[in-house]
């Protein structure tokens, strides 16, 4: 048997009960808990052929529904809700109406926004599905809209969060380059693509076959499906190859700004800042549920129940870091964008002083004369010269 899913946000391992066949459940199970296990969301046959190699039948594992995964879930992701409204609120109105010009640094953090929107606005949704212990009440069309939209997010906030990550190695390493002297119209048509492509990645959920009460993620099948090994590798892929991208970029810059000194100068080191907290925000919100999924995976293929069982709650449990990343992601903006902070101190009330740089870019061009100055400086000093830049560093 091969599991099922209905959304990537949170590949959490169900069968309906109405799905559920008689055949599967073990001669030793006492009756007693026969409504238990029809009426939990966790049922989990690993019906891996009637027979194996030896002729022994297989064995058969249920996970069953924790109400203090429930219990946990509910009120955590509450609380993300509530500061994930009012970080990403204040963030898309200081980007709308207080950061003039628009870079295609801005157009990428505006994206994340609207990625990390997608998420808070599905967040009461869930908390009610946690308080009435993994129940849902609200229809199919609204269950499958939620998981879609919870998917979403987690495809939008990597490959934004990775396009940020590219557009500062553009920036540091291949300044010259014309992706890097790209116009903002042309980054919005980019996101635009972007968006396009994570749509259409996910609209199968959509589509997805509904059996209630629960209203999870993966589902368990008695057929390998097409949809279902690609989820698995999206999955998988979604993860592995962004962070991969992301790490190149730090590893790059930093080696530029070693090989061409530009430890002095405070664009390129801003940079580093940014990206490293690009890596934290990504290790911590998205690490946990693919290392517990994937064990969750092995345990299911190894048939062993306890493991299985213990890593499908603590995968479940791991929503509540997949879901943080709408509250970091505005910490991540005050490292990303110069004037960001400062104008949310200003917000806040706690400086009355406006001005700061005209876009958040700008830092990352030193003038011609501090320019010039520099490389007068290092022909006095006669260091050997590593390809000296043409150019300002954006």
């Amino acid at each position: 048997m091969e599991p099922h899913n209905l959304s990537s946000s949170s590949p959490l391992l169900s069968l309906p009960p109405s799905t559920l066949p008689p055949s599967t459940l073990p001669a030793s199970l006492p009756s007693s808990l026969a409504p238990f296990l029809s009426s939990s969301p966790w049922v989990l046959p690993t019906d891996l052929g009637a027979t194996g190699a030896t002729g022994e039948a297989s064995g058969s594992c249920f996970p069953a529904s924790s109400p203090t995964v429930s219990a946990f879930l509910a009120p955590i992701l509450g609380m993300e809700f509530v500061l994930g409204l009012a970080g990403n609120s204040l963030a898309l109105f200081i980007f709308c109406f207080h950061t003039r010009p628009w870079t295609s640094n801005t157009v990428f953090l505006v994206s994340l926004v609207v990625a990390d929107f997608l998420l808070v606005v599905n967040l009461p949704l869930r908390v009610d599905y946690y308080l009435l212990h993994e129940r849902w009440r609200f229809g199919a069309a609204v269950c499958k809209l939620n998981l879609f939209l919870l998917s979403t997010n987690r495809s939008a906030s990597v490959v934004f969060l990775t396009a940020i990550a590219l557009n500062r190695y553009l920036k540091v390493v291949r300044p010259h380059h014309a992706l890097s002297r790209a116009s903002v119209g042309a980054v919005a048509r980019v996101a635009a693509g972007l968006w396009a492509g994570i749509l259409l990645l996910n609209a199968h959920l959509l589509l997805a076959a509904y059996a209630g009460p629960s209203c999870l993620s993966y589902r368990l099948g008695t057929e390998a499906s097409a949809s279902l090994r690609w989820h698995q590798a999206l999955f998988l892929l979604e993860f592995f190859l962004p962070l991969a991208l992301i790490l190149f970029a730090i590893v790059s810059i930093v080696l530029t700004i070693r090989r061409r000194s530009l430890s002095g100068q405070a664009g390129p080191q801003r940079a580093v800042r940014m990206l490293a907290v690009v890596v934290a925000v990504y290790t911590i919100c998205f690490l946990p549920s693919v290392i517990l999924g994937m064990a969750s995976m092995v345990a299911f293929r190894l048939r062993a129940c306890h493991a299985l069982d213990l890593c499908a709650q603590l995968f479940h449990g791991s929503l509540a870091f997949t879901y943080l990343n709408s509250v970091l992601d505005p910490v991540l903006y005050c490292f990303s964008s110069p004037n960001f902070l400062l104008q949310v101190r200003a917000l806040l009330g706690l400086t009355q002083d406006l001005q700061g740089p005209a876009s958040d870019e700008s830092s990352y061009q030193p003038s011609a004369r501090r320019w010039e100055a520099s490389r007068k400086a290092q022909a006095a000093e006669k260091l050997p010269a590593e390809g000296p830049l043409d150019g300002p560093l954006e």
